[in-house]
């Protein structure tokens, strides 16, 4: 038996984890144009050395983010794990970037 993440009304969210050189190479901004582009709720996020992201919408428009999401990140990220998993759908409506989560990486930057 499958489960199955996607709403009533054919929308799924997926939470992505990148590990790597992610961090002051402008992939927050990156992120947010394109989910702004192809209409993609949700959220992004630093957090240690990962950047996080949640991303809410038809099945189309997910993979279509993944896709970017792999072959147009900054040309200054290094990316040396991706974990995709899906979740639950929240019903979102916006996109943003939140602040980054310092109690994941043990230190406040200065």
């Amino acid at each position: 038996m499958t489960v199955s993440h996607a709403s009533p009304h054919g929308r799924e969210r997926v939470r992505i984890v990148l590990r790597g050189f992610v961090q002051g190479v402008g992939f927050r901004p990156w992120v947010y144009r394109l989910a702004q582009k192809l209409h993609i709720a949700g959220w992004v996020r630093h957090s240690g050395t990962a950047l996080e992201i949640e991303a809410e919408a038809n099945s189309d428009q997910i993979s279509l983010f993944l896709h970017h999401l792999k072959s147009e990140r900054p040309p200054a990220a290094d990316i040396s794990r991706e974990e995709i998993s899906r979740i639950a759908p929240t019903g979102g409506t916006w996109f943003e970037i939140l602040p980054a989560d310092e109690t994941a990486s043990g230190h406040v930057p200065v």
